[in-house]
């Protein structure tokens, strides 16, 4: 009798250990599957936003781009001179800004240096301030005339800071509108009105942009 009740009893206990174990493992493949659900949902979304991010960045260099095309197509329709700059320049940077002119100026932006003879193009950014009097935002494209590939280069990979290198030329003759810098390089900044007569260049900053290239 009592071999049997031993029986019965490491039966039942040996069952026991079976279904607790079942269970275990089960619990153990429901929480393998969970974590692999998860690991996957979270590849997923990383994958998702680094296309974002891509698309992003390929929409920003996009706009970019399409906004130095119609710059420099509404510098030519102003200045025969600058067409002719252009055809014989080694390369272009295009720059949009906003001013913000309240006691103190400031002015952020973007745009693209070109090099016409590889087709390279470097993004970069700028930024400028200075005291001013008055108020308001102001919109300005600055549009710069490379003679030279080493201009060009020397302008994307050292950046660059206005000087006092510059001689202002101005008037009512196109021809003698922007500022031409001491390597030869031209300058313009375009406004709703046209090309800006009297420029300010100083304080202003041009560097690569970490971001877009």
């Amino acid at each position: 009798m009592k071999k049997i009740v031993k029986t019965v009893t490491l039966s039942v206990l040996a069952l026991g250990l079976m279904m607790n174990f079942s269970q275990a493992e089960s619990l153990w493949d429901k929480t393998k599957h969970a974590v692999k659900d998860t690991a996957d949902k979270v590849t997923e979304t990383a994958t998702e936003l680094v296309e974002d991010d891509k698309t992003s960045i390929s929409q920003q260099r996009h706009e970019i781009d399409v906004s130095a095309e119609k710059a420099l197509s509404h510098l030519f329709e102003l200045s025969a001179e600058a067409k002719v700059l252009y055809e014989n320049a080694a390369g272009y940077a295009v720059f949009d800004s906003r001013e913000f002119a309240f006691m103190i100026k400031t002015g952020f932006g973007s745009g693209v240096a070109v090099n016409k003879i590889s087709r390279a193009r470097t993004y970069m950014k700028m930024a400028s301030g200075g005291v001013n009097v008055g108020g308001g935002v102001k919109y300005l494209q600055v549009i710069f005339i490379f003679p030279t590939e080493e201009t060009l280069n020397h302008f994307i990979t050292d950046g660059w800071n206005a000087e006092g290198d510059a001689s202002a030329v101005g008037g009512d003759d196109s021809a003698q509108l922007g500022i031409t810098l001491a390597d030869g390089t031209k300058i313009y900044e375009l406004v709703e009105t046209g090309i800006m007569l009297k420029m300010s260049i100083s304080g202003t900053k041009y560097w690569t942009d970490s971001d877009l290239n």
